[in-house]
């Protein structure tokens, strides 16, 4: 657990990519078990020291110690015995030093909650190394004694210079002295069995083989009698009782449960628990900081056309690319289905926050192959600084991340960025006023219908009344419909507003020719649940209206939000009669595979096109473009925001006749709806 006056040290982190499911485990396995040993640090919880795990030590080491003799053809037996005959002083001492320890171990454990107890057991444990690597110094000077001038080479010089190598090893990291002399042992063994190794030698192999063997025993008596006191260090010196230790079933699970299995990043939790800590007001080392969310677009297709193994081979390779490109400046997470974070350390400005997220993008939007497709991928990104506005909070610093991504999806298009700033935040303060009105709202009384025409320009008839939503609060007055509808969306207050605003449209429709369809839009959640289409099916049953005058909206986030969903919701709305119109064609995902996929009736141009149209020439063939592809698999076509007669003219050019927008009319009450009716010509 990370504590309060624990911070996360920005850095180099290491997360491995995936390649399967076995390889995933056993990777996290391993890493989890040497955060065990002490050997690495805990990068997940940010601890500098891990508790240890008794059983596990024991068997590992006495298992490495085990490999280290059978692969070099010795015995624990017959060392001890071949530096039995050279000198007896060497196991006695070795003997009464390991016999004092496990009794010093044992009344330090049975007295270990009295106050008796060393204050620091790690300079207690070094000074016994220092003790043992004073005998053995000794060594080579008691085989000096008996030895002749050819052999001081063999007996003493070398067994003096590792003694005093690993000595200091031993010193000053004992829990990875035995690990560094038994892969430094192995590899000396290894050149001395293909003979590179002079035969003189032989003795400063000895040596270290029997420091090999006594850091072994080191090594366990630090793991069963210190490792409690290790685990309750504590820096205000409180006498508290020592923490209990896991067991490394638990102690594994908790690790993964920091960790994503599909691309081994960091998860969710731990990234709110990173971003706590780094955020933390009992810091003294605080400093500014940057977060970021990263979202795919259109993943939610990709796993419906391509399958979902595809999709987490996706996420792989994403998450992969993403740590490589910020392994050396920020913190990577995976904290969502197809959404990314990181935190990044410094105080940037927007501008070049802008640019270093843009060339993120960039490297990790290149097209990825997988079973012989080429996939396109494009990312798009929130972005929040911990020293802006009046963000103090971990939390607030996410919303205003998640708001800036989702103000970048807003936008239309691909591969945006937004960082959040003082108009966001406006933003962000104004949609909170209107959900607390939303919730308080009483909607068949404050919300109301307002109906905008759609003309045929060839000869003026009213073809379908498209139903805008409207809004008289009595604390915050007219509320924009893009605002209102965006939080109703967020907080799922769509759900009820949708069938209030059905049926007062409905309602209105039975006044009008039978000619005249009514257009109605669905949100991303209204087609999406299937219980939410059947409740709108039984509101137009019970309306006695035909159902071939009603036309459903829907956008193309809309339909992305849930593609299969919406695809079995539009066949069940055609099947009673009711046609399906594309809004804002242009401005979503994969545009043109959704003409081709999905079952539509109508589709209307987004207004960005029409705009400027006669000045724009690349507007011009996008439209052009887009009525031959309609007239081609027939479907209709409609023009929004047309507020001239020029541009009625040029798409009357081009093959659009069904124009929408204020040159014909602007928003009518229901009132003015049915005086307009009358005053147009029927078709």
């Amino acid at each position: 657990m990370l504590t309060k006056n624990k911070a996360v040290k920005h850095g180099r982190r290491y997360f491995p990519r995936q390649k399967t499911v076995l390889l995933y485990r056993l990777r996290h396995r391993l890493k989890n078990y040497f955060i065990q040993l002490g050997i690495l640090k805990n990068h997940a919880s940010n601890i500098r020291y891990c508790k240890f795990n008794i059983k596990f030590q024991t068997i590992l080491t006495l298992s490495l110690m085990f490999t280290f003799i059978s692969v070099n053809n010795y015995s624990l037996l017959k060392i001890l015995i071949n530096y039995f005959h050279k000198s007896n002083l060497i196991i006695i001492v070795l003997a009464v030093s390991f016999c004092s320890m496990l009794l010093f171990g044992h009344h330090c454990r049975k007295h270990k909650n009295k106050t008796s107890l060393p204050p620091n057991p790690t300079n207690l444990f070094r000074f016994l190394a220092q003790l043992i690597f004073v005998i053995f110094i000794t060594i080579p000077v008691c085989l000096y004694t008996n030895a002749d001038r050819n052999s001081i080479f063999n007996d003493i010089i070398f067994p003096f210079i590792p003694t005093i190598i690993f000595g200091f090893f031993c010193i000053y990291r004992l829990k990875i002295s035995s690990f560094i002399v038994f892969f430094t042992s192995q590899f000396i063994y290894f050149l001395n069995l293909f003979h590179f190794i002079p035969p003189k030698f032989s003795a400063f192999l000895e040596d270290i083989e029997f420091f090999f063997c006594n850091a072994i025993l080191l090594y366990l008596f630090e793991a069963y009698h210190l490792s409690s006191w290790f685990s309750s260090q504590k820096k205000d010196k409180t006498e508290s009782p020592p923490l209990p230790l896991l067991t490394i079933e638990k102690e594994i699970e908790q690790q993964a449960s920091c960790y994503d299995s599909t691309t081994g990043l960091a998860n969710r939790r731990q990234f709110f628990a990173d971003l706590q800590a780094v955020n933390s007001p009992y810091r003294d080392d605080s400093i500014p900081f940057s977060i970021g969310i990263i979202d795919i677009d259109g993943f939610k297709r990709i796993n419906e056309i391509y399958g979902h193994d595809i999709g987490d081979f996706i996420l792989d390779k994403i998450g992969h690319r993403l740590y490589l490109a910020l392994r050396h400046k920020a913190l990577v997470y995976r904290i969502g289905n197809d959404e990314f974070g990181f935190i990044l350390p410094g105080d940037k400005e927007s501008t070049i926050l802008n640019q270093e997220i843009a060339s993120i993008l960039e490297t990790i939007s290149h097209p990825i192959s997988a079973r012989n497709n080429q996939i396109v991928i494009s990312c798009s990104a929130g972005c929040a600084r911990s020293y802006f506005g009046t963000a103090n909070s971990t939390q607030q610093i996410f919303e205003h991340a998640d708001y800036a991504l989702y103000y970048a999806k807003e936008q239309g298009g691909q591969g945006q960025i937004v960082v959040f700033d003082v108009n966001h935040e406006l933003k962000l303060k104004e949609l909170a006023l209107i959900e607390r009105a939303l919730e308080k709202a009483d909607f068949d009384k404050e919300f109301f219908i307002q109906f905008q025409p759609i003309i045929d320009s060839r000869n003026g008839g009213i073809i379908t009344f498209e139903s805008l939503a409207r809004w008289d609060s009595p604390g915050l007055g007219r509320i924009a419909p893009d605002k209102f509808i965006q939080v109703a969306e967020q907080t799922g207050a769509i759900i009820r507003l949708t069938p209030i605003l059905f049926k007062k449209a409905l309602n209105e429709a039975k006044k009008w020719p039978h000619s005249i369809k009514l257009s109605f839009n669905l949100s991303a959640h209204d087609i999406s649940h299937e219980k939410q289409i059947n409740l709108l099916l039984d509101i137009l049953k019970q309306s006695n209206i035909d159902p071939e005058r009603i036309e459903f909206e829907l956008t193309e986030t809309a339909v992305m939000h849930n593609f299969a969903a919406a695809f079995d919701n539009v066949k069940k709305l055609q099947a009673v009669g009711a046609s399906i119109a594309l809004d804002d064609f242009g401005t979503g995902y994969s545009s043109l595979s959704h003409l081709q996929n999905f079952p539509l009736n109508k589709i209307k141009i987004d207004r960005s096109f029409v705009t400027n149209l006669e000045y724009n020439n690349r507007n011009y063939k996008i439209i052009k473009s887009i009525i031959i592809l309609c007239r081609e698999i027939g479907l209709d076509c409609v023009a929004e925001g047309v507020e001239d007669k020029e541009k009625v003219d040029l798409l009357a050019h081009l093959g659009v006749y069904l124009i929408q927008g204020y040159y014909y009319s602007s928003p009518l009450s229901a009132e003015s709806a049915q005086v307009y009716i009358r005053n147009r010509p029927r078709v």
